[in-house]
This record gives structure tokens, C-alpha cells and sequence, in this order.
């Protein structure tokens, strides 16, 4: 028990919540943390939208919600759940999925376990399966709109549209994590043909409501892109296990008989949120296989019962605000451009905003103010934000947080993002695009392997370079014949994994 309380203090302390939330979240009394309630009320198949399968069919889309019996809290938080089985089968009556949804009811919570469009063709071709899993995030975001429709009309189930969490197990997890990362269709393969299955927020329903959930919850899960994870993104909570064979703990391709899709797993995704400055613990079940809490043998009890306190434990934190707050932010980016640090970020709505204060931190705990923002003028709806950090001689880590002063004295804190100032530490590549040479900087390490996959995650070259004290240039020796497109140079050591996409001419 120590353990955890000992977590959750580390989670609160970390300052790395997304954003504020619109109004507060009451987690007096045990709330959230343990089972004040012994019992459930369960709601079965209700619809929350529709959508084109892809045999050209319309599904009805249901889901299970379980909600706290004899709760009276006016606003509450809310837990999505999507299941596993490849895209190719499941339920939403799940063992592991239906487990974590009524645990985390009988915290407080309202929970829902979602089914979701299954099924590809041809079962072998990699195309399908990418386009499956796409169609089951453009669901589950679906869902999140439905409950936040629910919020802003009927009320009926109570939710706080401003904590939002969605999750999943496998592919479910898959869902989650694209909810969270993947938010613009210039960032799928164009292979894909995203446009042509309605983007990626989709046509399953609810329209005119965000889709943007406060935090994901990845529980043996991967995705196509590691560089999906972007400065200024949402919360996640990852767990997974080291000899999974059906979804790679760090990167490759998708086992289980499913096509060979190549994927970054968990550890690759929790080396990019740190270098990008997005909070995700991360927790490693050594030596175990996929989905290990699936299941009701006592090893299964046993991993649900770690996971269930390990994901509680990061939940719990996000749900603390300072109050209602005349700002609410949609995105806050941090992106070095040369020796300059820019900072962008877009508000939704704006109420007595008397602008923002920028800080910055070298080592993450003591701030001090940079510049000062005014809030625009008329500022009542969504505006958009940008300030230049050209202070000279950065060097290591840099913290950038904002102060959003209100016009009656009031504050709130946004971030912080992280950007990383040295030289020696950055995986350089050039020219950038390339043609037929192609030069890397590998930072110093006790041995090294350098990888270049094209698009399809097809491993195209491969080289190991001795240790060295001291970063060194090798040119690569380019294969014949190497196609014009997309490629992820990828420098693996013993101590990190750091990755660049590239692009041939």
C-alpha cells in the first residue's frame, strides 16, 4: 500500500497533467482511489453512434456502461475501455476489459466497455488491418463525443466532459493511443487512403462534440509512428510485458498470426513522450507474455490486480484542478527551431483572460518568467498564441511552463514541455532530404546499432558501430535501388533509442 500512495504522490508532484480541467474534481473521502461502492448499476448495449463496416454494411455501435449505485456527485469522471482480438474479433463483454470497467466503477468512476468494427480483408495484407485499426479509433472517438453530447444535453449519465479517459487492452489499446496521438490525416500513410474512410475522427456519430479525451491508458498496446507523440500531448499510462509476442514490448512486427505489421511498442513510445516532454509512466511486467492480467487464474488475478493499481494511480492525479478556470487550453506545443525554443498554444475559450506569463526552468523545479503575452482582443472564444524563447547559449534541458493570469487576480500553470539544448545528445542526420548519401552523427555509447526501415517498417539497412567515448560520423552505405519516400533512421544502444524520419528524393 505504501508503494502506491508513495506513486501517486510522484504523479502529483510531476506538475505533467495535460491541462487544467474546466472545474474541480472532489477526491475527498476515498474517491477514486478506493471501493466505497459495493455496488453497480450496469446498463447493457446501449447505442452511442453507427458506422460502414468493411464489407459496406452498417453496424450499430454499443456499449457496456457501469456506473457507482447511490452515487449523488453531480459531475463525474469517465473511463472508456476497448477490447483486444486483432481487429478481428471480441467483445465488449470482455473478461479483462469488463473487469477493469467495474473495478474502476466501484472507485467512482463512470466506465463504459465499447465493441467496436472488427474484421479486414484480405486477413493477410497489412493495408487491412492499419484501415481496422483506424476504424476502431474513429469508434471509440465516437464514443467520447456521445458522452460529451450526453454532458452539454441530458445529463443522464453525469459525466464531466472535461475528464475523459480512454483505454484498452491489445488492440484496444492500439484505439487508445491513436485517440490520443494520431490527430491529423496528413499523418497516416497516404497508402491508407485516410480521406476515403472519413478521416480520422470519422462518421460513427455524435458530431459536433470533441473527440479529445484528458488522457489514454495503453495496456500492451503499440503504434505505427512514434513520432505521433508530439510536444504538448495529453497524459498516457503504459503497461506491458517484456516477452510479448504478439505485440513487440519495444519495436517489430505484429505476431499472434496476424499480418505482419511492423509497430512501436511501449519502451520505444516511452523513450519518445520523454524526449518530447509528454508524462507517461511506464510499468514493465519482466518476463511475462501478452495481455498476463487476462484471465482468471491466480497469475492473471494477480497481474489485474497490479495493473488496476498502477493505472488507478496515475488517473487519480489528473483529476486535481485549482478550480474553475476562465481559460481552457486545447494545445500547448514546445518545438526548437535552431537555438530558439517556440512556444504555441490555442485556447477554446477565453473569460477574463488578462493574458499569459511564459516561465522556464533548467532543472524543472524553479521558474522564473521569460515574457509576457497579452490575451487577444475580443477574447471570448478561441484564439491562438506564440512566443519566441532567442535567450542565447542554451544548453541542456529546458522546462517551459505558462502562468494564465486572470483579470481578477486568479492563476493557473500549463505544462511544463521539455526541449533539450545539447548537441551531444541529438541524433543528426543530413542531408535531410537525401539522394544516394546519407551521413549520421551517433552519440557516444558502449555499442550501437543503426537501422533504416522504409514506410511499411521494412528493415532496408542495418549496421552495428563499435563503442566509442566520443559521438562519430559514419556514412551509410545505401542499398541499390532504394524508392523514394518516407524512412525512420533508427540508433539503438544499451541506454536509449533515438529515431529520426527522413526523406529520400
Amino acid at each position: 500500500m505504501r508503494k502506491y500512495l508513495l506513486l501517486s504522490l510522484l504523479f502529483v508532484l510531476s506538475g505533467l497533467a495535460a491541462f487544467p480541467a474546466a472545474a474541480q474534481i472532489d477526491t475527498t473521502g476515498g474517491r477514486y482511489h478506493r471501493a466505497i461502492f459495493p455496488l453497480l448499476t450496469t446498463t447493457l448495449d446501449v447505442p452511442y453512434g453507427s458506422a460502414v463496416t468493411f464489407s459496406g454494411s452498417t453496424q450499430i455501435l454499443r456499449m457496456n456502461v457501469y456506473e457507482p449505485t447511490g452515487d449523488t456527485v453531480r459531475r463525474r469522471p469517465l473511463l472508456i475501455f476497448a477490447h483486444g482480438g486483432g481487429f478481428a474479433f471480441g467483445s465488449k463483454g470482455d473478461q479483462d476489459v469488463t473487469e477493469l470497467a467495474q473495478r474502476f466503477a466501484r472507485l467512482g468512476y463512470v466506465t463504459a466497455s465499447i465493441d467496436y468494427r472488427l474484421g479486414f480483408f484480405p486477413f493477410n495484407d497489412t493495408i487491412a488491418i492499419a484501415k481496422a485499426a483506424i476504424r476502431g479509433s474513429q469508434d471509440m472517438r465516437a464514443a467520447v463525443r456521445f458522452f460529451r453530447q450526453d454532458a452539454a444535453t441530458a445529463k443522464l449519465y453525469r459525466v464531466h466532459s472535461s475528464f475523459i479517459f480512454v483505454g484498452g487492452s491489445s488492440a484496444g489499446a492500439f484505439m487508445a493511443l491513436q485517440n490520443a496521438f494520431l490527430d491529423k490525416d496528413s499523418e497516416v500513410p497516404a497508402y491508407l487512403n485516410v480521406a476515403q474512410l472519413g478521416g480520422v475522427e470519422g462518421n460513427s456519430g455524435n458530431p459536433g462534440y470533441s473527440s479529445v479525451p484528458s488522457g489514454a491508458i495503453n495496456l500492451c498496446g503499440a503504434l505505427g509512428r512514434p513520432w505521433w507523440i508530439e510536444p504538448g500531448n495529453l497524459p498516457f499510462v503504459s503497461m506491458h510485458g517484456t516477452f510479448d509476442t504478439t505485440v513487440p514490448y519495444q519495436a517489430g512486427t505484429v505476431g499472434g498470426g496476424l499480418p505482419p505489421q511492423y509497430v512501436y511498442g511501449s519502451a520505444i513510445l516511452k523513450v519518445r513522450a520523454t524526449e518530447v516532454g509528454v508524462f507517461n509512466p511506464f510499468y514493465t511486467f519482466k518476463g511475462a507474455p501478452h495481455v498476463p492480467y487476462s484471465g482468471t487464474g491466480t497469475t492473471a488475478a494477480a497481474y489485474m490486480d497490479t495493473t488496476f493499481r498502477f493505472v488507478r494511480d496515475f488517473l487519480r492525479p489528473q483529476l486535481v484542478a485549482s478550480g474553475p478556470l476562465p481559460v481552457t487550453l486545447t494545445r500547448f506545443e514546445a518545438e526548437r527551431q535552431g537555438e530558439n525554443a517556440v512556444l504555441t498554444w490555442v485556447t477554446a475559450t477565453e473569460i477574463d483572460n488578462a493574458g499569459f506569463e511564459v516561465q522556464v526552468a533548467i532543472d524543472g523545479r524553479t521558474y522564473r518568467a521569460l515574457g509576457r503575452v497579452p490575451a487577444s482582443a475580443g477574447s471570448s472564444g478561441a484564439h491562438s498564441y506564440r512566443y519566441v524563447d532567442a535567450e542565447p547559449n542554451k544548453t541542456g534541458r529546458r522546462y517551459y511552463r505558462l502562468r494564465q493570469l486572470d483579470t481578477d487576480g486568479k492563476e493557473a500553470f500549463y505544462g511544463p514541455r521539455v526541449l533539450s539544448f545539447d548537441a551531444g545528445t541529438r541524433l543528426q542526420a543530413y542531408p535531410n532530404p537525401f539522394t544516394d548519401q546519407l551521413l549520421v552523427d551517433v552519440p557516444a555509447a558502449a555499442g550501437t546499432r543503426v537501422q533504416l526501415r522504409n514506410a511499411l517498417g521494412q528493415l532496408v539497412l542495418s549496421r552495428e558501430v563499435a563503442g566509442s567515448e566520443l559521438p562519430v560520423r559514419i556514412e551509410l552505405a545505401l542499398p541499390a535501388g532504394l524508392r523514394p519516400g518516407w524512412y525512420v533512421l533508427t540508433v539503438q544502444s544499451d541506454l536509449q533509442t533515438r529515431q529520426v524520419r527522413l526523406l529520400k528524393k
